[in-house]
């Protein structure tokens, strides 16, 4: 079982230890006992607990690069579906710890201030990569901070989580009523009707 345990088998159950008990509970000794294997294994692939956790934080801060290069090259509203489906399934990923958790990584944050910096500045490039999505900085914030109140209710009360894809089309049409009511907001009366506004 050892020789055949990898890298991948340690952050998996690192971010689950994450996930359902803080950073206290990403513990060498407690990691190897939930994969029932000695300490010694986990050296083979990491040097240290600091670099375990250091891998737990970069993944999570460029997780939106990759989902990013997902979207590949389609219309905005397009891309923006893909998107929400993209974290639709992320949401069903990080609960079963195959990827980073915004909860847990949150929770980290609130009780280390270097790791709140990092998030904090994580968290204002993830806003100006996503803007164009769904049309400007504003409705990203606003998108972002949906989000945000999405996973703390769901760390209280997790079966809200299975909310997610009716609140993802939610969002959706919103920001999409939005961007159409900015539209026209910016065409002038004549554009609208081909005659000069009368004063």
């Amino acid at each position: 079982m050892e020789t055949n345990l990898g890298r991948e088998d340690w952050l998996h159950a690192a971010r689950l230890a994450l996930l359902r008990g803080g950073v206290e509970q990403v513990r060498v000794e407690k990691l190897a006992r939930a994969l029932n294997v000695t300490k010694g294994s986990f050296y083979w692939h990491f040097k240290d607990r600091e670099e375990l956790l250091e891998l737990l934080l970069r993944e999570w801060e460029d997780e939106v690069h990759g989902l990013l290069i997902q979207l590949g090259k389609h219309s905005r509203r397009e891309k923006l579906n893909i998107f929400l489906r993209l974290v639709n399934e992320r949401v069903r990923l990080s609960e079963e710890g195959k990827t980073p958790s915004d909860a847990a990584i949150f929770a980290w944050a609130s009780v280390d201030s270097g790791v709140a910096r990092r998030v904090n500045k994580a968290e204002q490039t993830r806003i100006r990569q996503l803007q164009h999505l769904v049309g400007g900085r504003n409705r990203m914030e606003l998108f972002y901070l949906v989000w945000i109140g999405f996973v703390a209710r769901g760390q209280r009360v997790p079966e809200s989580r299975k909310r997610f894809p009716a609140i993802a089309r939610l969002l959706l049409a919103s920001v999409e009523r939005q961007a159409g009511e900015s539209r026209r907001q910016r065409v002038s009366p004549t554009e609208r009707t081909g005659r000069p506004s009368q004063l």
